[in-house]
């Protein structure tokens, strides 16, 4: 990787005619751009959470005593247990915490659309919007990765190789279906949604203070990390699965890539869970599962960044259009008369279409007719009368 690529600059920038903007810089492509604006569309975006977040969970809590009644005011009740343990497997619980992150979309783009770069879809990719077949081609690659990946890890666990897992009871969803339905319906916008923010509002952001894509690449990891129960080969397999999606992002110009790796990842685990082959509250892992997790996630992101320079996926964005400003005084429209070239010079102008004059008449009387040679009183080839 040359230098160039590192610090975020194009080898020919300096002598391009027009500024080209990577996707972690795109707030700086805003003729509106100030620092403090950054700041503002983040506190912005806090704000609008906290309040999506409170009337989440009124309306989550209006629903469970409605439909609960007394049994919510029992200490031993399944949903008060469910809600104590955080019990992914219970299907309120897993619904509350979808639509918690979930709500992180809208949030974005309406603090994008206060504060943000224009178009609102800056956001998601260089080009203004979703890439929508080039976001359908990774998530096909990533669902025959992720199939192969997953039926050879459940392959060898099934020969012995490995220690088989153990869900516990308790972990297991009540209704496989039900929860099945939930995951396919909820954990695609989920995993979007946490993209956004973290490798689409936080990278841009970051990249508006700081040129090198390496800041906006590795400072929002700790957070993304953070929101992760895990041991700490748990947490530095999410931490490198972070840096693998921001690198992508980097060097595809959007979110397309990181999303489809992401939704996929976590559906097919939250699937296996609704089979019973993973503990969905699980946060114990062992070195042996951090380093295949690395590796693997590694071989998806070589291949879908491979993809991408092979099609020749677009990762600028060119300088704003300007703004054209009203032109306050307009030239008053007027008609000129057109002269034809074969009319004589002495003549009025003919009456045309679009002409200000009436239409010529003929001269009457005894004029002379200078186009007649030996017709002027002045000719010397013609006597005088």
């Amino acid at each position: 990787m040359s230098m160039s690529e590192i610090d975020g600059s194009l080898p020919n920038e300096e002598s391009a005619d027009e500024p080209r903007y990577e996707f972690h810089r795109l707030m700086r492509r805003d003729p509106k751009y100030a620092w403090w604006r950054p700041l503002a569309l983040l506190g912005t975006a806090t704000g609008f959470y906290l309040v999506a977040v409170a009337i989440l969970l009124i309306g989550l809590m209006i629903l469970l005593f409605s439909s609960m009644g007394s049994q919510l005011d029992e200490p031993s009740s399944p949903v008060m247990m469910a809600f104590e343990s955080t019990n992914m497997a219970d299907p309120a619980v897993f619904l509350f915490t979808m639509l918690s992150l979930i709500a992180l979309i809208p949030v974005a783009y309406f603090a994008y659309l206060l504060l943000g770069p224009k178009p609102v879809g800056l956001l998601v990719s260089v080009a203004g919007k979703i890439r929508w077949k080039w976001l359908g081609l990774c998530t096909g690659i990533a669902v025959g990765l992720y199939t192969i990946y997953f039926g050879i890890s459940l392959g060898i666990e099934a020969a012995g190789l490995v220690a088989p897992t153990n869900v516990p009871a308790e972990n297991l969803p009540a209704n496989p279906l039900f929860f099945a339905l939930l995951v396919v319906l909820l954990v695609p916008f989920q995993a979007a949604a946490e993209e956004i923010v973290f490798r689409g509002m936080l990278m841009q952001t970051i990249g508006s203070w700081l040129k090198h894509p390496l800041f906006a690449i590795l400072l929002p990891v700790p957070l993304f990390t953070a929101g992760h129960l895990y041991d700490i080969y748990g947490l530095l397999d999410v931490a490198f699965f972070a840096i693998a999606a921001g690198y992508l992002t980097w060097r595809t110009g959007g979110l397309e890539a990181a999303i489809a790796m992401h939704v996929i990842n976590n559906v097919g685990l939250f699937l296996l869970a609704a089979a019973g082959a993973v503990d969905v509250n699980a946060t114990q892992s062992t070195l042996s599962n951090l380093l295949t997790s690395i590796a693997f996630t590694a071989l998806v992101t070589y291949i879908l960044l491979w993809v991408a320079k092979r099609r020749g996926i677009e990762r600028t964005a060119g300088p704003a259009p300007k703004d054209r400003a009203p032109q306050l005084l307009q030239p008053w429209p007027m008609a000129y008369p057109q002269i034809p070239p074969t009319q004589a010079y002495w003549a009025p102008p003919t009456g045309q279409s679009g002409s200000a004059y009436p239409p010529a008449q003929p001269p009457q009387g005894n004029y002379p007719n200078p186009s007649q040679p030996g017709t002027n009183p002045n000719d010397p080839n013609k006597p005088n009368p």
